[in-house]
């Protein structure tokens, strides 16, 4: 790689990783500067000594419609780091009556599902999924509510929770355009694309180590504990970079790719509007007691599974773990953890058949700026990929995407920087 242009990358979450593998398949050297000590931003798995296992950061649905993520796990060689849940299903529980359903996609680009009653949300009418195609036809500015009715049983058992799960945003103020493309891209679009896959030995082993693994096999390895402390403007263009060990010249034909959160990015780029409001996510891991009587009464679909009329949103099993999401957390997340821990337990415990007297070990994880607020006005702000300066691109899950700021979003907007900095890079070399 000793020829070929660099490209220098700031921040090692799943936009910069995404960024770095495709502009190395492009032919520049990636150059990636991370601040803390470890890749995958909120993407990630840690050690966590009171459960005795490993948990991941947050817990992220991906959908065999992520075609960015699953091009990304093709180009580093991890594929396989991912388990397809078969069939293609979502199951939901309602806390207030114990009523359960699953939604289950049709195979095929025609969604006959629609047609079941068995397959849809109970009290929603065809009529009722006919707002999703007005939805694909939203404008930026529409909230959601101009095309669902709030008081109808729909809004609550399937545009709410699709609105937190997607948007991490209370329904009432969601973006209609953003959960309007990612149905186009998945339910409406088949039961494969519909797919929910799960990471069984975490995140960071499917996502992260496979990504720090190729850039490390191609001698690009992430400079670990390296914050960009300032960028250096001239000539319409970033000139220098400087970090705590010190200034790093940017020569011409080189680029530079911003994948860091907003905050950041404001900081070192203060001409860049950037969106202003976030929202929490609270998950909550229980270790639960591994008795094989216990094991017996666990039923199937606990290993996904949605809460309807619950503090708790979703619920994931993976062995002995139970991890629980409470997206759009709002006041939540300023609760003392033995508070949440225990508020949440009492319909974790109802859902799976658990003993709710008994409290397990658990581990609180908040994440109070998650995500950007996904609403209209701030989905105004997200910027755009490219800016007034010839060699700087922005990369990020809150930049201008078209898509929510999940995963795939991160993902596609590293990908298309990286495409943009080897555009750059090649017609200066000419």
């Amino acid at each position: 790689m000793g020829n070929r242009p660099p490209v220098y990358i700031l921040g090692a979450g799943m936009a910069g990783l995404a960024a770095a593998v495709r502009a190395a398949g492009l032919g520049m050297r990636p150059v990636l500067f991370e601040a803390t000590n470890h890749a995958g931003g909120r993407c990630r798995s840690f050690f966590e000594d009171g459960l005795n296992r490993t948990i991941d950061n947050g817990t992220h649905l991906i959908l065999g419609g992520n075609r960015g993520l699953f091009t990304y796990l093709d180009e580093i060689g991890a594929a396989g780091g991912l388990t397809p849940m078969h069939p293609a299903q979502f199951p939901f529980r309602d806390m207030a009556d114990g009523r359960t359903w699953t939604v289950r996609p049709s195979a095929g680009r025609i969604p006959w599902w629609l047609l079941v009653p068995g397959r849809r949300v109970p009290g929603g009418r065809l009529v009722d999924y006919l707002a999703i195609m007005r939805i694909a036809r939203a404008g930026e500015d529409a909230p959601l509510t101009d095309f669902i009715d709030a008081a109808s049983p729909m809004f609550q058992r399937f545009w709410q929770p699709l609105a937190r799960a997607v948007l991490n945003t209370e329904a009432e103020e969601a973006s209609a355009a953003l959960i309007g493309r990612m149905l186009a891209e998945t339910l409406m679009k088949s039961a494969e694309a519909s797919r929910p896959y799960l990471a069984p030995k975490g995140l960071s082993a499917a996502l992260i180590d496979p990504g720090v693994a190729h850039l490390g096999g191609i001698g690009c390895a992430p400079k670990f504990g390296v914050r960009v402390k300032s960028l250096d403007f001239a000539g319409g263009r970033v000139g220098a970079l400087e970090t705590e060990t010190g200034v790093t010249e940017i020569e011409d034909g080189a680029a530079v790719i911003a994948a860091l959160p907003p905050g950041e990015t404001g900081r070192l780029i203060p001409e860049i509007e950037v969106p202003g409001r976030f929202n929490a996510i609270v998950n909550v891991h229980y270790l639960l007691d591994e008795a094989p009587e216990n094991q017996q009464k666990r039923h199937s679909e606990a290993r996904f599974l949605g809460l309807i009329g619950s503090p708790a949103h979703w619920i994931f099993t993976r062995g002995d773990v139970v991890s629980v999401t409470i997206s759009a957390a709002g006041a939540l997340a300023d609760q003392p953890a033995e508070r949440i821990a225990s508020l949440i337990w009492m319909d974790v415990a109802a859902a799976l058949g658990e003993n709710g007297t008994r409290m397990p070990r658990y581990r609180v994880v908040k994440e109070k700026r998650a995500t950007i607020a996904q609403t209209p006005a701030q989905n105004a702000l997200r910027a755009a990929a490219e800016t007034r300066f010839d060699n700087l691109f922005l990369a990020g899950d809150w930049t201008k995407t078209g898509l929510p700021a999940t995963i795939e979003g991160a993902v596609r907007s590293g990908q298309k920087a990286a495409g943009l900095a080897a555009e750059f890079s090649n017609n200066r070399r000419k």
